[in-house]
């Protein structure tokens, strides 16, 4: 259930969006002023925010400026409400960085539409910065490490992974296709297809004059349906 904070203070509007959007499903968290929903933005970790453009405290434009210049909130959803064909509110929203806007009165099926089409490019949003920090403890790992989707796509790859497996930066196909060219202790058609969640294996490296034996555990991640959805590669010397 996708969580909405409402940051507005007079509370008829609160209570009126409430129930609008709880009859759609969503979880709503309340604030009354500037402040309050600031903190509770960084506080409540909502998917999306609903922000009247003039409260007590610190006004609608400066809570949406504050929340784009941290990290962690910098990619929120952020709906601004204003007063009906109040161009001047819209423009400072936009620069304050505001995606969309609703209008009062407030219009029901136009706003659950603005609310759900912004909640889908949200998990996009978040899978990006997830990666980044992906990539970053991965870079930090003693082991290669390779991860993948349930297309056996490479998302995310360390160094060591790389230099193992002699993967080049430029070049980044399934990871099936680089170990059916190596010598498996495990035949590849194994390898994809068991339903175990763990296998071992070993990868015989050639390198020079002598090989290289590569201690690997493939582990899956499937779903309800037994489906792939992702797997990890751990490759140790």
């Amino acid at each position: 259930m996708a969580k909405i904070l409402v940051a507005d203070d007079i509370t008829q509007n609160v209570k009126l969006l409430r129930v609008i959007l709880t009859s759609a499903k969503y979880d709503v968290i309340e604030a009354y002023d500037g402040e309050e929903a600031l903190h509770k933005a960084k506080t409540e970790n909502p998917d999306l925010i609903l922000l009247d453009v003039m409260m007590p405290k610190i006004t609608g434009y400066e809570v949406c400026t504050k929340l784009r210049a941290e990290e962690a909130t910098k990619n929120l959803p952020i709906v601004m409400i204003t007063a009906l064909h109040e161009m001047d509110d819209r423009i400072k929203g936009i620069e304050a960085g505001a995606d969309d806007f609703i209008s009062k009165p407030f219009n029901k099926t136009e706003l659950l539409a603005r609310v759900k089409s912004l909640l889908r490019t949200r998990p996009a949003a978040v899978r990006t910065d997830e990666n980044g920090i992906l990539d970053a403890i991965l870079s930090n790992v003693g082991e290669g490490v390779v991860v993948v989707n349930g297309q056996w796509e490479i998302k995310n790859i360390n160094q060591t992974a790389r230099e193992l497996l002699h993967i080049p930066e430029t070049e980044q196909k399934d990871i099936l296709a680089y170990l059916s060219q190596m010598e498996l202790s495990t035949a590849i058609d194994v390898l994809a297809n068991a339903q175990e969640k763990n296998t071992d294996f070993q990868i015989t490296l050639s390198g020079g004059q002598a090989s290289l034996k590569v201690n690997a555990r493939l582990t899956k991640i499937f779903d309800a349906n037994k489906k792939l959805t992702a797997g990890v590669l751990i490759l140790r010397k």
